[in-house]
């Protein structure tokens, strides 16, 4: 959750993302400290690979670099949390395999809108009449706070059993996203030792989210709400709780009431794709450029006098949405764009709405490699892709929509095998 906010997935990983981040190389190895006999962690620990010395060399210059730079009055206490633990390789992985970013939209979202999902949510919505209290105090409706519980842990089946710490302490040593990843260290760190939860039991997906919503430590720290009113925040075994907080998220981050999060829209021949993904105008903006409601349906008055986006999550060939201010609060969640697009199509499907009129083209995911590639071609031919990390995020589909436009193409920011290949050739990478 949160305020990151990338899926992270599958279900366990989608953990609120902050944005992409350049690289940060580790550290220079020096000679590692002796440690303290460390906590008990969680059981799951030992990874199914092992750190190499020089990583555990260069993963304690770390600890200590972090424990002198940030643990304060804290040292001893996060220093004994720290002591013994090593990078962990599973971490690194899926941190560099998310699916919200290397699988195509419409793949992302098919698997998301199940009928078995779908039906499942609306039998939680009917079986909860407590989801109406929560709905009423935040404003959120509660199909899409069911939504969010069903991406994030199936309706809280699956939360993940990395250990937080461990897992965080990997992605801050690792360093794509360092100052994110320590900040959210020294939030769990916090839980542990002001006693909120045994550390045995803080566990989570592997980028750090825990509970049946999937929060991040800091959002746990200050959103996380008692809504059973049992004198405890625990959103790992209290569904209430879960939710609300989710709620109490969203409702901070400025979900707007009685506002859906987007439309589907159709838009007309020789549209100025470079509007997309970019550009916030009143619907009176976008109907003035031919742009149509899709499936006969409405705007309020309150929903058209608000600035929206074009968004384009497949290229021209795909749907298209009218993004209206909620769905960038969903994305204050999960900042990836197919993460919020499943929430708000599952969120609809469970109450009743029709799903997207023009289909999904068929994307296959695209490796890790190519986006490496695609990153180094748009960076060579002069488009900057905000970093070469080999996450396709908006900072690359912002250069590969200048270099579309440069070359006389369709201006959309859609990145498939096509478009890489060309690149590489031009680029020579």
């Amino acid at each position: 959750m949160t305020s990151r906010l990338v899926l992270c997935l599958i279900v366990a990983a989608c953990a609120p993302m902050a944005p992409d981040l350049p690289p940060v190389q580790p550290q220079p190895t020096q000679t590692p400290t002796p440690s303290p006999t460390p906590p008990s962690p969680p059981s799951n620990q030992t990874a199914t690979d092992v750190a190499t010395p020089q990583e555990v060399m260069e993963f304690n210059v770390w600890r200590d670099s972090f424990l002198a730079r940030r643990g304060g009055a804290n040292r001893a206490a996060w220093a004994q949390e720290l002591a013994g633990l090593t990078p962990d390789h599973r971490v690194i992985d899926r941190d560099r395999s998310q699916p919200e970013f290397s699988r195509g939209a419409g793949d992302y979202i098919t698997r998301a809108l199940t009928a078995d999902r779908i039906q499942t949510g609306r039998d939680r919505i009917g079986a909860a009449p407590w989801m109406n209290r929560i709905q009423d105090q935040y404003g959120v409706p509660k199909s899409i706070l069911v939504a969010i519980w069903a991406q994030e842990s199936a309706f809280g089946r699956i939360q993940g059993d990395f250990d937080v710490v461990r897992s965080l302490a990997t992605l801050a040593w690792e360093g794509r996203r360092r100052e994110w990843a320590e900040g959210q260290l020294v939030n769990a760190l916090t839980i542990v030792t002001e006693g909120r939860r045994d550390r045995s039991r803080l566990t989570g997906s592997w980028a750090g989210a825990m509970g049946q919503t999937q929060f991040m430590p800091d959002n746990y720290l200050r959103l996380a709400r008692d809504a059973d009113g049992d004198g405890r925040v625990d959103i790992w075994g209290s569904d209430q709780d879960a939710l609300a907080s989710a709620a109490n998220l969203l409702a901070t981050a400025g979900w707007r009431r009685n506002q859906r999060w987007a439309l589907e829209v159709t838009l007309p021949s020789g549209f100025d794709y470079s509007l997309t993904d970019s550009a916030q105008q009143p619907w009176s903006f976008w109907r003035s450029r031919g742009v149509e409601l899709a499936g006969g349906v409405a705007l309020s008055d309150a929903e058209a006098a608000e600035n929206a986006t074009i968004l384009l999550p497949s290229g021209a060939g795909g749907p298209a949405f009218l993004a209206l201010p909620n769905h960038y609060v969903i994305r204050r969640y999960n900042n990836a764009l197919s993460y919020a697009l499943a929430i708000g199509l599952l969120a609809d499907a469970m109450d009743g709405r029709a799903g997207v009129a023009r289909a999904w083209p068929n994307e296959p995911p695209l490796s890790r490699d190519q986006a490496f590639a695609l990153q180094r071609g748009l960076q060579a031919l002069g488009f900057d892709p905000n970093g070469i990390d080999g996450v396709i995020g908006s900072g690359t589909r912002r250069a590969l929509r200048q270099y579309q436009a440069a070359r006389g193409l369709i201006a959309d920011g859609y990145v498939n095998e096509a478009i890489i290949n060309r690149i590489r050739s031009e680029a020579g990478v």
